[in-house]
């Protein structure tokens, strides 16, 4: 059942899944609130959760622009979910949402790539149950963390169109009263231990209960321990060295070697349990060492590609789960070890995926076009939501704060943007010390772990005169095709690894669209172009790896290794021999 669950690292046995069909409605006027709509018995469209109604998937497929858009289904709920609290999970909804249960409100969540839930025990009725979500998307919003989506009218550039609404899964699941709410685990590949920290709900600081874990990988039992706990925190560590392990002590996760660890966390009062979670995590490290990225002790390239998780028939989701597994094979297939996911957080069954299958990830925040004051509390709300939910996963390697200074286009020179981006690193390196932060990646670099340069140049000579011997360190030596420092004001090389992490953009198309320094024309000039830039970045020493663009064409951006369809464009033979090489 786990293989069915929305968040495969945080399983429990009674859910249930609330994706499929609902009922939908424009609300063109925003008068729904008004009339109150959450109140009516039906709502005059069909859509098939989770897809946007702009995707085809959703059963609608309109481009129709309409900030204000409600949703409405009745759900019974399952007899074994009977005197237990009732959870409400939204892994995410595309922009700010209210939820309301039998007419009652129940929870308000702002940001569009960020999960919530809500405690919905006491509105629930017996029999037929109503749950109504109004969504609130502004088309026009610069201010707000976007990603990808256009603002205001007409197509250009690398933006798409926008999407509205419930774009990932929404389930509910039955826990006790006293039940695990956060779970945070460690990974220690040097002694053999992880560390597992978490917050419980419902316990009192005057009774003592029972954490008992058991983690096995494979068919090996790994280990057991039991703990008593006080209040409604965990903070234990624990042992992974077992009898049959390698000689190392523990199976460490790498792309080639993806071993996941699986662990079940049980809470017992007496011989009564009150609360069983199922788990998993991968035994690695990160480091920056002398210049270079390490990954167990070892040097790690990056061999990445950008990915924008467009699909042809549910746009911004998935159409399932072999389409993620089947796009992970073909990204591996081409020679990479790494993808950094564009503007977008991806779902938790991607990332278990990823987890699953093996390959590196960035996770990029969705970007703002417009420095805000006051938009700045949500901002970071929306940051730190984001790895809170998947700071468990072990192909994550990388969190990317903001792109090319969107949302901070004056961040060279005003302190004020430069500590907004180093206020977003601080807190995601105070939650996470174990992966890489990225500050601002591509340009105008304040605090960050890595220096991340992107450059479109047309051929790999232009990128060997840029940059072979390291002068943008100075500072004073623009980079990026001789437009941006690979500083901001104040801030200066301090021995952090380097990377290019956007180049290509080479367009081969016969269906129009745009790429990179014009198109090319044949299979053999595209292959040309793709050799003599990514040969170019393995013969610079100091690099520690690359990201192309991109993966996939997506809309009017034309400059994928394959199309929207998946189709390949050239020989991924050859491609992958060329990043392999």
């Amino acid at each position: 059942m786990i293989e069915q669950h929305p968040n495969p690292q945080f399983y429990r046995r009674d859910f249930l899944v609330l994706d499929g069909e609902w009922m939908f409605a424009f609300d063109k006027e925003d008068a729904g609130l008004k009339e109150q709509w959450q109140r009516r018995d039906t709502l005059p469209l069909k859509i098939k959760v989770p897809f946007v109604y702009q995707s085809k998937k959703s059963g609608i497929d309109s481009s129709e622009i309409c900030p204000v858009v409600w949703y409405k289904r009745k759900v019974e709920i399952p007899e074994s979910f009977a005197d237990r609290r009732i959870m409400l999970h939204f892994l995410a909804v595309d922009y700010a949402c209210d939820v309301w249960v039998n007419g009652a409100h129940a929870v308000h969540h702002v940001g569009g790539y960020t999960s919530f839930e809500a405690d919905i025990t006491y509105l629930l009725e017996p029999g037929e149950n109503d749950i109504c979500v109004r969504v609130y998307d502004d088309d026009f919003g610069k201010e707000v963390m976007r990603g990808k989506q256009l603002w205001g009218k007409g197509e250009f550039g690398c933006w798409y169109k926008r999407y509205t609404g419930i774009w990932q899964s929404v389930w509910m699941e039955a826990v006790d009263e006293v039940h695990i709410e956060k779970l945070i685990i460690r990974t220690d590949v040097d002694a053999n231990r992880i560390s597992v920290k978490g917050e419980l709900a419902g316990n009192s600081i005057d009774e003592a209960i029972i954490a008992e874990m058991d983690i096995c990988v494979g068919e090996f039992d790994v280990a057991s321990a039991a703990f008593q706990i006080k209040g409604n925190y965990i903070n234990e560590s624990i042992s992974v060295d077992y009898a049959k392990s390698p000689f190392r002590g523990c199976e460490w996760w790498s792309p080639e070697h993806p071993v996941i660890y699986r662990m079940r966390v049980v809470l017992k009062r007496g011989q009564e349990t009150l609360d069983c979670v199922q788990t998993y995590f991968g035994m690695r490290k990160l480091e920056a060492y002398e210049g270079k990225v390490l990954l167990n002790n070892f040097p790690f390239t990056h061999r990445s590609i950008l990915n924008q998780g467009y699909y042809p028939e549910g746009y911004i989701t998935a159409d399932d789960d072999e389409r993620i597994i089947s796009d992970i094979k073909l990204i591996k297939s081409l020679g990479y070890n790494a993808m950094r996911i564009h503007e977008k957080i991806e779902s938790p069954r991607f990332l278990y995926w990823c987890d699953r299958l093996g390959i590196a990830v960035w996770e990029e925040m969705p970007s703002m076009y417009q420095y805000r004051e006051l938009e700045v509390p949500a901002v970071m709300r929306q940051i730190t939501e984001a790895v809170e939910r998947d700071i468990n996963h072990p192909c994550i390697t990388a969190w990317v704060m903001f792109n090319e200074s969107w949302g901070v286009q004056q961040v060279r020179f005003d302190v004020q943007q430069q500590n907004l981006v180093n206020a977003a690193y601080y807190a995601v390196k105070s939650m996470d010390p174990t992966r890489f932060v990225v500050g601002n990646d591509g340009w105008q670099n304040v605090c960050t772990d890595l220096v991340t340069i992107h450059d479109y140049s047309a051929y790999g000579d232009e990128i060997r005169a840029r940059y072979e011997d390291q002068v943008f360190q100075k500072g004073s030596f623009p980079v990026a095709g001789q437009r941006r420092y690979a500083f901001a004001e104040g801030y200066h090389y301090s021995g952090q690894p380097v990377m290019l992490t956007e180049y290509g953009g080479i367009s081969y198309a016969a269906d129009g669209g745009w790429g990179y320094n014009g198109k090319v024309g044949t299979e053999e000039e595209f292959l040309e172009r793709f050799e003599s830039l990514t040969r170019a970045i393995k013969e610079i020493s100091y690099m520690n790896g690359y990201c192309f663009t991109q993966f996939t064409d997506v809309e009017n951006e034309q400059n994928g290794l394959v199309t929207i369809k998946r189709e390949p464009k050239v020989n991924i033979e050859q491609i992958r021999k060329i990043n392999l090489s």
